[in-house]
């Protein structure tokens, strides 16, 4: 093969989706496994050490004047000659300032959504507290990814749970028991309402009969934020089926789409035969089991990142080698593209 055909090949390995570097992958002739004794880096920062070293760009200005600079805690160094800032390969990332590199891969294998914190943390042989930080570096990474955008029949609603400051010490708001009433807005408690009156945070889901899902945590239902999140991640001439919420009235010609209003006040469940939200609703279900019933809740500030994490699953059926590759991915985005 010549050089350029190489060097082309190279060049495009960033580019693929899973489903091609998968491929790729078995076409390769096998590579000899280290043995554990000689092994002090994880697969994944390796990889990401390969891009970089391919197309090297500073995280700061982006430039690609750059040169070599040490080493330091394993990883090469290099210099920008433009805004003379120093960094490695994962700079700018979750995975920056990673001390235990060599539990990262085990840790992978228990991102398979039925593997709590304790469990993860005696599997990897590490504290509880490296456990956790280990799932949300991981969670972060693919927190803003989106896998295909909407297309044919759709579906949105909304959801809510209930505000937790689960692991806060100091919380903003008085301390109460499990259970109480709810308060969906953020207007002022009425008379009437307890004072252990819990506000619910909303959370917009979206998805098609194709598997692909788009969530988000709202700050209010309103269609200004609903369009915010959905606008160009649905494919012109889909349609697009609702409740009857008032947000919902002019989110369909905002985004230039149809739509299909469901009032189930008035027994509408299901129109013509195939416009209806039972795939929205049966996600919001699944995602209630996961996080309240098999997480017994996660932190509000956190929502996102377990929502994202939840449509990786959701939307990928998971392996090692498949959420290696989604960082990878991800991390070519943020740097290279």
């Amino acid at each position: 093969m010549q050089q350029q055909s190489f060097d082309d090949i190279l060049k495009s390995i960033p580019l693929m989706p899973p489903d091609q570097i998968t491929i790729l992958r078995e076409a390769l002739p096998p590579v000899p496994a280290k043995g554990s004794e000689d092994r002090q880096e994880s697969c994944l920062l390796e990889r990401l050490k390969f891009y970089f070293s391919r197309h090297p760009v500073c995280p700061h200005c982006h430039s690609e004047s750059i040169k070599r600079w040490g080493q330091k805690s394993g990883h090469q160094c290099n210099r920008c000659k433009q805004c003379r800032h120093t960094f490695n390969a994962m700079t700018g990332t979750p995975l920056a300032h990673l001390r235990v590199r060599d539990k990262l891969d085990a840790y992978v294998e228990c991102m398979n959504g039925s593997t709590t914190l304790r469990p993860a943390a005696r599997k990897c042989g590490v504290s509880l507290n490296t456990s956790f930080h280990l799932r949300h570096r991981l969670m972060a990474v693919v927190e803003t990814d989106h896998y295909g955008d909407l297309t044919g029949i759709s579906e949105e609603d909304e959801t809510f749970f209930r505000e937790c400051h689960k692991g806060q010490r100091d919380l903003p708001v008085p301390a109460r028991c499990r259970g109480g009433r709810i308060r969906r807005y953020r207007s002022k408690p009425d008379a009437g309402l307890k004072h252990d009156a819990v506000k619910q945070v909303p959370v917009m889901v979206a998805c098609d009969r194709e598997h692909h899902v788009i969530d988000a945590v709202l700050s209010h239902v309103s269609t200004d934020e609903i369009h915010e999140h959905l606008c160009g991640h649905i494919q012109a001439g889909s349609t697009l089926c609702a409740d009857g919420h008032l947000s919902h009235d002019n989110l369909g010609k905002r985004l230039g789409i149809n739509t299909k209003t469901l009032v189930a006040k008035n027994g509408q469940y299901v129109k013509e035969g195939v416009y209806h939200i039972q795939t929205a609703n049966a996600y919001h279900s699944d995602l209630k089991r996961w996080l309240n019933g098999f997480f017994n809740g996660v932190a509000t500030k956190y929502l996102s990142r377990y929502l994202a994490w939840k449509r990786y699953l959701k939307t990928h059926i998971f392996s090692e080698e498949g959420f290696l590759d989604q960082i990878s991915i991800h991390w070519v985005k943020q740097h290279l593209v």
